[in-house]
């Protein structure tokens, strides 16, 4: 009898830990979110304002005119991300309509007006950002063209009175993104243009040949789609 009672006390305490281990709830595992992932490709449109000078130099007489330039921007964008870690590195094209034009005195001839416009900027640049989650901080820098043109008002005698080109130059600025959806973001961002320099020859805007060197300052918010 002494036997039977041993056993099945020691039976009973092999039991009792199993059986309350079988009573053990097991929790859930908690999956933490890795952020908003910011590489691949988009789509946007962009709008802004611009300002800045359009600046003319006589080759010969050294005379020099700044003409204001100043209005609104509206284009497309198209870009593509890839994300390391917080790092974002892009590449990013637009192009965009502008209305920025201008008019001051014309410093050699006061009677006359010179006259510039800003009439397409466009631009292929590198990005390189900070993702903090859903928000991107980014600054950008690359290859920038524009088309530009002088004119003379009244006519002067023996001109042509105006002149057209395409400059070629840089754009560097910085900016914000931020994804409002995993198919959306918006952005806001500055710009900097130096459009380079182009040679008006004689008898276009001045009776010798004069250097046009187009400046631009621009704000400009947009919205991507990504794809």
């Amino acid at each position: 009898m002494s036997k039977f009672v041993l056993m099945a006390a020691a039976f009973a305490a092999f039991a009792a830990p199993v059986a309350a281990a079988d009573l053990i709830i097991d929790e859930p595992i908690a999956y933490t979110d890795a952020g908003f992932d910011w590489s691949g490709f988009y789509a946007g449109l962009a709008g802004g304002y611009g300002s800045g000078t359009a600046r003319s130099v006589g080759d010969v007489s050294g005379s020099i005119t700044d003409t204001p330039l100043n209005g609104g921007l509206l284009g497309v964008t198209l870009g593509g991300n890839v994300q390391y870690d917080a790092f974002v590195l892009g590449l990013e094209g637009d192009i965009l309509w502008s209305g920025m034009a201008g008019s001051t005195t014309c410093t050699a001839a006061p009677a006359y007006s010179c006259n510039a416009n800003v009439d397409w900027l466009g631009s292929l640049r590198g990005r390189v950002g900070y993702a903090m989650d859903s928000v991107l901080l980014f600054a950008t820098g690359g290859l920038a063209a524009g088309g530009g043109r002088g004119t003379i008002t009244p006519d002067f005698p023996g001109l042509t009175n105006q002149f057209s080109d395409t400059f070629i130059g840089w754009t560097a600025g910085a900016g914000v993104e931020v994804a409002v959806s995993d198919a959306m973001s918006v952005k806001a961002e500055y710009s900097y243009y130096n459009l380079g320099s182009r040679t008006a020859p004689a008898g276009t805007i001045a009776t010798g040949s004069s250097t046009v060197s187009p400046i631009v300052h621009a704000v400009k918010v947009g919205v991507n789609f990504r794809f």
